[in-house]
């Protein structure tokens, strides 16, 4: 069966897109988006897994996008597809944030992973065989293709129109391509309001002037373009939408425009959202996106819930490096919401004409910041954070990829940067042969007179090169089986049977849950979305005389925990009556004995 490798080289000429850069050398890893694959090549890629794997991948359209295009499902498991019954399952979505490429192909890599082990790999085969792995592997299709295509941008967000400068109209002053390089960076602007300074050691680092150590600001910076609605401001009014992991219905932002108009507003959001509520056997709920709560493990939730995510983190860093992971990167606050968000700028298709030129300035919001897009990202509205604190499961957030790999120096060679912009920029140098900044050159600016034109490419610093992506899936796939093991589970003992004389007999059972999982997290008591473990007994023909024909359980702990039931039953000897416990995040248990004196 052909291998996942072979599936996305088939695909890359698909997957190709405008504005590429050369092929790098041998030595030089390559560059975003080279070996990415568009919609086309995604839908495409999926549909070769499902014929080569029918037994374990099954393909269907979850929905649609805003644009209509298809939010696909893919179900990893051998539960036939015509029962009713419900498995333990795992929720993964990835590529929330359209800029957040890496995380639907690392998603593909998982399916072709578990799919391809299925009958070879005992482990594998049985995860597959008592749970359901469910994968979203892109909930932003119309994003990311608004991202691939030239003239490429910073874009996390969906297609929604949105009106930012409140004249009626929506969209209509984004950024531009004024250099005709097929790509969206920076432009520094030398004008009345400076607030930045070009760093010492590198001037591709702009840092904030402080006024109290008599330093003098030279420019502001913002991204590439020109007032194109004539109303006196540059880019304030850019395309889209809404960031996809902030549209959650918890702790949703209020009033920013890119966290929608209200929770949930979006389809893709929505869609998910019944989906899960349609699917209680889903036990875990993890995203490929900006935030990550396994390499250092969540802090918010309830105490009786922490000790989970301390030990899936541990077993996260260990499936990734055999030791713990290096913690990831200190990151800024999110911007708040009168900040602007520099990762939903995106440039438009070219300048419009228009009659005489005249004076424009940048976004007031905009100058101050001075920084790149951003590559950080809040949990306000995120998707594991609504999946814990609202649906009331394990809410799991992975990054990827937070900072580049840059191999030790030789001997006598400077030491690399630790963390921040420099060390990114000595990634782009020694690394990537230069090409992943644009070096910032002067251009005669149609307002603003000369200006300067410059910056990281869009998606470099978020998506890994792409010889690197099957590195990433294995420890994520090491990790996944992991988490599967962990899930809960029912086991109910063999029922004990005694006669208490005159028809009468006694029946003993004990529910167990062995998995390292309750049925239920506190959360999920909490919130009383999570369903109970329901123990029936069915008596046939014999009648119950103590003891409950149904019991909930509102959570049964992991690792062990047990619920012993009794039932009296009046009964002609030999009758058959049959005991069941099941909770859809656990599976099911039955038993069946028989009314006889021993």
């Amino acid at each position: 069966m052909p291998s996942l490798a072979i599936v996305a080289a088939a695909l890359l000429a698909m997957a190709a897109t405008p504005a590429q850069d050369p092929a790098p050398s041998a030595a030089i890893p390559s560059l975003f988006p080279a070996g990415y694959l568009d919609a086309d090549g995604l839908g495409a890629a999926l549909k070769r897994l499902s014929e080569a794997y029918p037994k374990a991948v099954r393909v269907a359209p979850l929905g649609k996008s805003l644009r209509g295009r298809d939010l696909w499902l893919v179900t990893l498991g051998h539960a036939d597809p015509a029962s009713s019954e419900r498995r333990p399952s795992i929720l993964l979505v990835a590529n929330l944030e359209a800029d957040h490429v890496v995380g639907s192909h690392v998603a593909l890599g998982l399916i072709e992973r578990l799919a391809a082990a299925d009958g070879r790999d005992a482990e594998t085969t049985k995860l597959l065989d008592r749970c359901t792995i469910l994968v979203v592997p892109r909930l932003n299709p119309d994003g990311v293709e608004r991202l691939l295509h030239a003239p490429r941008s910073d874009f996390r967000v969906n297609l929604r129109p949105l009106d930012r400068d409140r004249d009626g109209r929506s969209n209509e002053d984004g950024p531009n391509d004024l250099d005709g390089d097929g790509l969206i960076t920076r432009m520094r602007v030398r004008d009345d309001q400076p607030t930045l300074l070009a760093g010492e050691k590198d001037p591709r680092i702009a840092r904030l002037a402080v006024a109290s150590k008599g330093e003098k600001a030279v420019f502001r910076e913002f991204s590439e373009g020109v007032d194109d609605d004539d109303d006196g401001r540059v880019n304030e009014d850019p395309d889209g939408g809404v960031d996809l992991n902030r549209n959650w219905p918890h702790r949703w932002t209020e009033f920013d425009p890119e966290a929608g108009a209200e929770p949930a507003s979006e389809p893709e959001v929505r869609t998910l959202i019944k989906f899960a509520f349609d699917h209680p056997e889903i036990a875990v709920a993890w995203s490929f996106g900006l935030n990550d709560n396994l390499k250092s493990a969540a802090t918010t939730p309830d105490d009786a819930d922490k000790p989970f995510f301390a030990e899936l983190s541990r077993l996260f860093n260990a499936a990734h490096a055999g030791k713990p992971a290096k913690p990831a990167e200190a990151e800024p606050p999110a911007a708040k919401p009168d900040s602007p968000r520099p990762s939903a700028t995106v440039s438009r298709v070219r300048m419009q004409a228009r009659g005489g030129p005249r004076p424009s300035r940048p976004p007031a919001n905009e100058g101050a910041q001075g920084a790149p897009p951003a590559i950080d990202a809040t949990t306000d509205g995120a998707f594991s954070e609504w999946a814990y604190f609202q649906y009331g499961v394990i809410g799991l957030a992975s990054r990827l990829w937070s900072t580049p790999e840059i191999p030790e120096p030789a001997k006598g060679q400077p030491a690399v940067p630790a963390d921040g912009e420099a060390r990114w920029l000595h990634w782009n140098d020694h690394v990537m042969g230069g090409r992943a900044f644009v070096p910032f050159k002067p251009f005669d600016h149609p307002t603003l007179g000369v200006v300067e034109i410059g910056g990281w490419k869009p998606g470099v610093r978020l998506n890994p090169p792409a010889g690197q992506i099957e590195a990433i899936a294995d420890g994520h796939a090491t990790f996944l089986k992991e988490l599967a093991a962990r899930l809960p589970e029912l086991t109910l003992s063999e029922p004990k049977v005694e006669s208490k004389g005159g028809g009468v007999y006694q029946v003993d059972a004990t529910v167990r849950n062995p998995g390292y999982l309750p049925t239920a997290i506190a959360q999920g008591v909490r919130t009383r979305k999570a369903p109970p473990v329901l123990v029936r007994l069915k008596p046939g023909g014999a009648k119950l005389l103590a003891g409950r024909a149904l019991t909930k359980v509102d959570a049964l702990a992991g690792s062990g925990g047990r619920q012993e039931f009794r039932w009296l039953l009046l009964a002609p000897e030999g009758a058959t009556v049959s005991l069941e416990a099941s909770c859809p995040k656990a599976g099911r248990s039955p038993r069946s004995v028989e009314l006889k004196a021993p």
